[in-house]
């Protein structure tokens, strides 16, 4: 008996064992009725059977190994696919539902083994390598399947998180600004309302920044041709309100820093870099912005004194939910870590490098480097 046919003549005891494993993996989302879990994985496995007996070439065999095998885009989802979407409406981690495909592809190995005792021949062993190919296929349409969809709902909370939230922001914001105009609240004390809205609305941005950086492995840019050094003095400005007490220089600024620039997403790097500096440097000690002409790129640095930042810290600081050092983390414990991570995604997606130095008698320095000139669907990028 062929493998295909064994797998349609014993689908029944093969999915038993396979649901009433399913049946036992913890999720936090509903149970699945028996008839579900039987469903989805009745129809994969008919699906392998039919994949089994299906001509196939040395080069289709390889691909299909890969998780790259050829499918008809005109018969829609396949059984794997669903699957994945099923799991993920009853609350199944992607581990679990690994787990599940694990068992099938041991259920079905072990009851093989058992019908065929020790006659392993060739043709066997050929069948059995097809079978494993198939399995790795449908883990790779599940897997891909559960991320998108992961995906679409993580931007869709997103973009419903910004939304909910900008109304009542804005309406707490022009109410302050009211009161202070009509003398019902004074200036001081609106300060700290309007400070306090504006720093929600630039955790939402923040957020909503990371969950897109996430999503599309690249930031989306819009650049146009403007001075870098124009954007760094304009956000110095901001900064220096922001922080009266610590002296802020921009030096190097006054050969040709023109280039092709998002200005926005710019000015949101040298922001979070100064914020940085602030925040993590010793305190009312001066920070120093340089920026440097080259031919084809511009340099620019942001330094600050205060505790260097450990090997380990350096290596990581620009991973999501990362700080430099136990000290740094406790400077900012409501912080949510993705400021240093942002500021490497919009350099990436200027096709440019940024890296850290810090030591002990100089301080801590960010270096970066960014391309004059932007291609037309950037796609280089990376720390130095």
């Amino acid at each position: 008996m062929r493998l295909s046919e064994f797998l349609r003549v014993h689908a029944e005891n093969i999915l038993v064992a396979w649901d009433d494993f399913a049946s036992t993996l913890p999720h936090a989302g509903k149970d699945l009725d028996r008839k579900a879990l039987r469903d989805h994985a009745g129809h994969i496995l008919s699906e392998i059977a039919d994949d089994l007996d299906a001509p196939q070439t040395p080069a289709q065999q390889i691909a299909k190994s890969r998780g790259e095998g050829e499918r008809d885009e005109a018969s829609g989802d396949t059984a794997a696919e669903t699957h994945a979407d099923t799991r993920i409406v009853a609350g199944f981690s992607m581990e679990a539902m690994l787990t599940e495909y694990r068992a099938l592809r041991a259920t079905v190995l072990r009851m093989w083994s058992q019908e065929h005792g020790s006659r392993t021949g060739v043709d066997e062993m050929q069948q059995l390598t097809r079978f494993n190919e198939a399995i790795d296929q449908a883990i790779i349409e599940s897997v891909a399947r559960y991320t998108d969809q992961i995906h679409r709902t993580n931007n869709l909370f997103m973009g419903m998180l910004a939304h909910d939230i900008r109304n009542p922001l804005g309406t707490i914001r022009l109410s302050a600004e009211l009161m202070t105009r009509t003398g019902k609240l004074s200036e001081e004390a609106a300060r700290p309302i309007v400070d306090a809205a504006k720093r929600i609305q630039s955790m939402v941005e923040l957020i909503m920044d990371f969950s897109r950086a996430q999503s599309d492995g690249l930031m989306p840019i819009s650049v146009r041709s403007a001075p870098l050094a124009g954007i760094f003095e304009h956000e110095l400005k901001q900064a220096r309100l922001r922080h009266p007490d610590t002296p802020m220089a921009l030096m190097g600024a006054a050969g040709d820093t023109q280039g092709e620039w998002d200005e926005d997403r710019i000015g949101q790097l040298l922001s979070n870099l100064l914020e940085n500096a602030v925040l993590y440097g010793t305190p009312r000690a001066p920070v120093t912005v340089v920026v440097s002409a080259e031919p084809n790129h511009i340099g620019f640095s942001v330094h600050n004194e205060g505790e260097a930042i450990s090997a380990n810290g350096r290596q990581h600081i620009f991973d999501p939910h990362k700080r430099g050092t136990d000290a740094q983390a406790r400077k900012s414990p409501n912080g949510l870590g993705l400021g240093l991570y942002m500021c490497r995604e919009i350099v990436r997606a200027h096709n440019g490098t940024l890296a850290v130095r810090s030591i002990d008698s100089e301080g801590t320095t960010f270096l970066g480097r960014l391309p004059r000139r932007q291609p037309a669907r950037p796609r280089v990028a990376a720390n130095a």
